[in-house]
């Protein structure tokens, strides 16, 4: 019984883990107060002391998004909008296809066939 449920676990998590921590990713950002300067930054360009990154202010864009100030979001960055269309319309098609199943000949459904189908 144990191996079966670890099986099912696996499955659960390489089926569902893009989605989920996309749409956590979201929600830590939309949570995040654009306005405070004093977080821990995780741009591999800041560590790594380049001057330049072109993500720069990219969540503090979705985060004024989120507040509905637009004029700040794109003063943050001007990718933000986009960003934020792309990750919400990748979290929608990865939902529909993997949990209510609506594409038919998903990629997915061809390199990981369900028994008992």
């Amino acid at each position: 019984m144990y191996k079966h449920q670890v099986r099912n676990l696996k499955r659960f998590c390489s089926v569902h883990f893009e989605w989920i921590i996309f749409l956590a990713g979201l929600s830590a950002i939309g949570l995040m107060d654009p306005y405070a300067d004093n977080g821990p930054s995780f741009c591999l360009f800041e560590i790594m002391n380049v001057p330049f990154c072109p993500g720069e202010g990219l969540a503090h864009s979705v985060a004024f998004i989120f507040r509905g100030d637009f004029n700040s979001a794109l003063e943050a960055n001007i990718l933000g909008p986009v960003t934020l269309i792309v990750l919400i319309g990748r979290i929608i098609w990865l939902f529909t296809d993997r949990v209510l199943n609506t594409h038919s000949n998903s990629e997915y459904e061809k390199s990981f066939p369900l028994k008992g189908r």
